[in-house]
């Protein structure tokens, strides 16, 4: 959180405090004076309120420990009070707080469900996956719906963060079961395709070739349009020398998700190779650029021109297509074919290289990957993003300066 974005968080805290303390006097409803709101209740609240506000989490949870009544009205203000300490990493305190607030004997059953999903995002977020994973357990048996897909949850974040896929598949089914419509069903089956993906890079080295064909069917079979899935599948084809097959594993990826063609380039044309198929090669990648253009695409079908049908052929091809989508790679690829084509002691080849040099600069300190959940940025493909733990959201960034 921002530090703005703290400082009006604190206030809309102070602005719940006082409409409580305001509400739980009924000053307006029953005539009651300024002075019964100045009460010893209402003051201890407060001055509990000013520790926080002042970086005194200590103090503050001792005071609100003498003050803890809690009704219908002020449940909810003080477990954003205790989710105020968490999310200002507080941990402690908001352990101490919350566990102070489950000994109050007011509490409904349905609010100590409440508070007990908050202190165990507390020691999860402590990094103390065994007291967090056992008060979800504990949870994941309650009737309430909310509260045991929500102890699920927690539970699969966990799992995920502990690298536990079997776990994690067999939350995220109970999860799917769970779902309340399409969106949420769809987002775990999502989730549960990454989780056997994980699982099958792992089985690579300790099981058969057989098993990790069945951990990626089950892949599949969680979520078909996953690019990921038919990635693995096309690398593990490619392993075992079955390049016609993995070719087709690669060619299901551009329906499923065109962001990700830049990651099946290498492998894909390692295996056109393979078979010894170079015009077969060709013929797709301008399918694949007129479809869906990108640089590394174009980049890609310029090297292969040039390959088998010349570099003037190759200049021509990236000319026509700068004019109608510019990209620094694509210029500096042009330029690379042009510098080949001029003498040593050439003026313009001197030129065209200081420009090629400032062109790489300018590409090597963009990051090319971007998440488009959080917008994480970096120079590696995260399947799952090191910031907001979303799954597939990392891809190549778009525009002059990528895609």
């Amino acid at each position: 959180m921002q530090l703005g974005d703290l400082g009006l968080f604190l206030l809309v805290m102070a602005a719940l405090a006082i409409g409580y303390v305001l509400g739980r006097y009924d000053l307006f409803s029953s005539g009651r004076t300024i002075r019964k709101i100045t009460g010893r209740a209402a003051s201890q609240y407060l001055r509990g309120l000013n520790f926080i506000l002042n970086d005194n989490p200590e103090a503050a949870v001792d005071t609100f420990a003498q003050v803890l009544e809690v009704n219908q009205e002020s449940f909810e203000t003080y477990l954003s009070l205790g989710i105020l300490l968490r999310s200002r990493g507080e941990i402690g305190h908001a352990i101490k707080f919350h566990q102070n607030l489950l000994e109050n004997h007011s509490l409904s059953e349905h609010q100590k469900y409440l508070v007990r999903l908050e202190l165990g995002l507390d020691f999860q977020k402590a990094g103390v996956f065994d007291q967090a994973e056992r008060i979800f357990e504990g949870l994941r048996q309650c009737e309430i719906p909310s509260i045991k897909t929500k102890s699920l949850e927690y539970l699969a974040d966990i799992f995920r963060d502990e690298r536990d896929w079997p776990k994690a598949i067999a939350t995220s089914d109970e999860l799917i079961k769970l779902a309340q419509d399409d969106a949420n069903r769809s987002k775990w089956l999502h989730r549960q395709a990454h989780f056997y993906c994980e699982l099958a890079l792992e089985a690579k080295n300790f099981e058969s070739t057989e098993r990790v064909e069945q951990i990626l069917n089950r892949a599949r079979a969680s979520d078909p349009q996953c690019p990921r899935v038919s990635l693995e599948w096309a690398k593990l084809k490619m392993e075992l020398g079955d390049y016609a097959e993995a070719i087709k594993q690669f060619q299901k990826v551009p329906n499923q998700d065109p962001d990700f063609i830049p990651e099946i380039l290498p492998e894909l044309l390692e295996c056109f190779r393979a078979l010894g198929n170079p015009y077969e090669l060709i013929d797709y990648l301008r399918f694949l650029q007129d479809r869906y253009p990108s640089s590394s695409l174009l980049i890609s079908l310029a090297e292969q021109v040039k390959r088998f049908s010349g570099e003037t052929a190759a200049v021509e091809l990236l000319d026509q297509k700068l004019k109608t989508r510019p990209s620094l790679r694509v210029i500096g690829k042009f330029l690379d074919f042009q510098f080949s084509r001029k003498e040593k002691n050439d003026e313009n080849q001197r030129a065209q290289q200081l420009v090629r040099e400032l062109l790489e600069l300018l590409v090597i300190h963009r990051s090319y990957y971007l998440c488009g959940s959080c917008g994480f940025s970096g120079n590696h493909l995260h399947w799952l993003c090191p910031s907001c733990k979303s799954w597939g959201t990392t891809k190549a960034v778009k525009g002059i300066e990528g895609e």
